[in-house]
């Protein structure tokens, strides 16, 4: 379950998640990207709490996402998600756009998957746009 509480800690919003939440951030939308780390699966829910986009292995060349933890949505609507409990040689970061389309994807012989992450320019400054929590 992922809940939004006032500063009080009354609970003014609620969604029932189809497995852990990790990482749940609001949108500029008003949607919440939810990182369901043991399903290995990516949601947005809307405000009523319905999915309204969703990314998981089904859509991928291969099961990329193993344990999703930190993912976020760009400025230019891509999703990058990254796989925490992945090994040395496998996919631990990915790039999709909407349409669930691979734009690039990272993997490095580390013996451990990424947890949390900051997308850099070719400059090495910091993505503009809202920082997510």
């Amino acid at each position: 379950v992922v809940r939004e509480y006032t500063p009080a800690g009354k609970i003014v919003w609620e969604v029932k998640t189809p497995n852990w939440p990790f990482t749940a951030i609001r949108l500029d939308n008003g949607n919440t990207l939810i990182d369901c780390t043991l399903g290995n699966l990516v949601i947005e829910v809307d405000k009523d709490g319905k999915t309204v986009w969703q990314l998981s292995n089904d859509d991928l060349p291969e099961k990329w996402i193993n344990d999703a933890c930190g993912g976020q949505r760009l400025p230019n609507g891509n999703t990058v998600v990254t796989s925490h409990h992945a090994k040395d040689g496998e996919v631990k970061l990915i790039e999709v756009t909407p349409e669930k389309k691979v734009v690039w994807k990272h993997v490095d012989n580390k013996p451990f998957g990424i947890h949390e992450f900051q997308i850099l320019d070719t400059n090495g400054k910091a993505l503009e746009g809202r920082p997510l929590r």
